[in-house]
């Protein structure tokens, strides 16, 4: 089964003053759209994961600037609040695309024994990565969706505690809104939906987007993914669409379940 993911994080720490100011004036924040793919034998039978990811970073205001957002937050409106970012998200997919809207699962799993925590917005769809999932369920009919969960990284594997504050991506409590496809489209699409909904949408500058793509691996013998690259390089001039290997890969969790 074919299975691509596109995910975009809300950073919680950053809605108390203008979580949004990316989508609207320039930052020195770099945003980057990141896919990596890889291929895993299960029950001999070949799968095929790929995940493609926007995150929207913190942005950690100067003490003047809170000063400010403070001062006028009774006659300033935001444009675009964590509640716009999340419902446009949603209504893109639903709406342009066909995907079913998934409410989130519990932040403390009720049927997962596995996770202390839901720790990413694939956690709910872990039957279907799998092949779990029952004869009849709404689970195993699922081609295309959309989900915004709630997640916590504060333990396990992936501790985001002891990264915190390092860098623009790593956080302990946040939101993963995700547009996924079970077996339906694959990377061509959901590199064409990401950039339109970034650009056309949100209203980012294409100038301030970057794209990876997986470029191999020797030892977990995964070749490169040039047909990623070449499907973003039809959006991106080449110095901006750039190959990373697996280490560079922040999320690495998304393997977890190939």
């Amino acid at each position: 089964m074919r299975i691509i993911a596109l995910s975009m994080m809300l950073s919680w720490a950053a809605t108390t003053t203008k979580c949004c100011r990316a989508f609207t004036t320039p930052t020195t924040t770099t945003r980057r759209s990141i896919i990596s793919t890889t291929t895993a034998t299960k029950n001999n039978k070949q799968q095929k994961y790929a995940r493609l990811s926007f995150v929207q970073s913190s942005i950690r205001p100067t003490t003047s600037q809170l000063h400010s957002s403070s001062t006028n937050k009774d006659t300033e409106e935001l444009q675009w609040p964590t509640t716009k970012i999340r419902q446009t998200f949603i209504n893109y997919f639903t709406q342009n695309h066909s995907h079913k809207f998934i409410p989130s699962s519990p932040s403390a799993p009720l049927n997962d024994p596995t996770l202390l925590f839901t720790n990413a917005g694939m956690n709910q769809f872990k039957p279907i990565f799998l092949g779990q999932a029952q004869p009849g369920t709404e689970l195993s009919t699922l081609k295309r969706a959309t989900n915004s969960q709630k997640c916590i990284r504060a333990g396990g594997k992936h501790n985001d505690l002891e990264d915190v504050g390092r860098d623009t991506y790593h956080h302990t409590f946040f939101e993963m809104l995700g547009s996924w496809s079970f077996g339906d489209y694959f990377k061509k699409e959901a590199i064409e939906y990401a950039f339109d909904l970034l650009t056309n949408v949100y209203g980012i500058p294409q100038d301030r987007l970057y794209a990876t793509y997986f470029e191999g691996d020797d030892t977990l013998g995964l070749e490169a993914d040039l047909e990623a690259r070449d499907y973003w390089l039809e959006y991106l001039p080449e110095g901006r669409v750039l190959g990373c290997n697996a280490k560079d890969n922040f999320w690495e969790v998304s393997y977890c379940y190939c």
